[in-house]
C-alpha cells in the first residue's frame, strides 16, 4: 500500500484515491489519506493498485486543494 510520501509538497493537495465513485477516500497503513500533487502520479498509483483485480475499484478524484482550471490564475 503506498504511503503519504507520495505528495512532493504538503501545501497541496489537488487529487486523491478513492474506492469506487463517491467512495471513501483510501488510507495508508497509518491511517492518513494519501494525497497528489498531480494527476499522473494518482493515475499511476491508481493503476498499480487496479492491477490483478477483476474489476477495478480504485478511482482518481479531486483532493481538497484542487481549483478548476477555468478559476486558476
Amino acid at each position: 500500500m503506498p504511503t503519504s510520501a507520495c505528495l512532493s509538497s504538503p501545501e497541496l493537495r489537488l487529487y486523491c484515491l478513492r474506492y469506487g465513485k463517491y467512495g471513501p477516500k483510501v488510507r495508508d497503513t497509518k491511517g492518513f489519506i494519501i494525497y497528489f500533487d498531480d494527476k499522473e502520479s494518482a493515475k499511476r498509483q491508481r493503476n498499480e493498485l487496479n492491477t490483478g483485480l477483476d474489476k477495478p475499484i480504485f478511482v482518481v478524484s479531486h483532493g481538497p486543494d484542487h481549483i478548476p482550471k477555468s478559476e486558476r490564475t
